[in-house]
């Protein structure tokens, strides 16, 4: 397909000027799926929801516990697994940054494209989306 080269060019620089900004865009998915899930999830299930590796996504808790946004614990149902909960501060932390994630993804994707195309991604999301709301 003759767009893609197009769209890795041009897109990768605005990712990572997103990905520069507090918090990481990744962080951010972390922070988001622990909120979805409602507040807590064992690393396995978080790493596939987050499609990272459990050595990538344990790098990323250690970050996000130092600062206080979430915390390991113990799962109940097998002391060998690990669940990592959603702190207030990690709420607080998504709230703050959820216009600027937004603000991001509008910047890079939607002011992009015109109303007919706008209608036709829309169309197209709505048959591929489950309801992603959080809080």
């Amino acid at each position: 397909m003759r767009l893609a080269p197009h769209l890795r060019h041009d897109v990768r620089p605005s990712m990572s000027a997103l990905n520069n900004r507090e918090p990481r865009t990744s962080e951010h998915d972390v922070l988001g799926q622990l909120a979805q899930a409602g507040g807590e999830l064992r690393m396995t299930e978080l790493a596939a929801r987050v499609f990272s590796s459990r050595s990538g996504l344990t790098r990323r808790v250690a970050r996000l516990v130092d600062e206080g946004l979430v915390r390991r614990a113990t799962a109940d149902d097998d002391a060998r697994g690990v669940v990592v909960v959603l702190t207030d501060a990690g709420v607080a932390r998504l709230m703050e940054a959820a216009p600027i994630h937004l603000r991001g993804v509008f910047d890079l994707f939607v002011a992009r494209l015109n109303d007919q195309e706008l209608a036709v991604l829309q169309s197209a999301l709505d048959k591929v989306t489950p309801d992603c709301t959080f809080g």
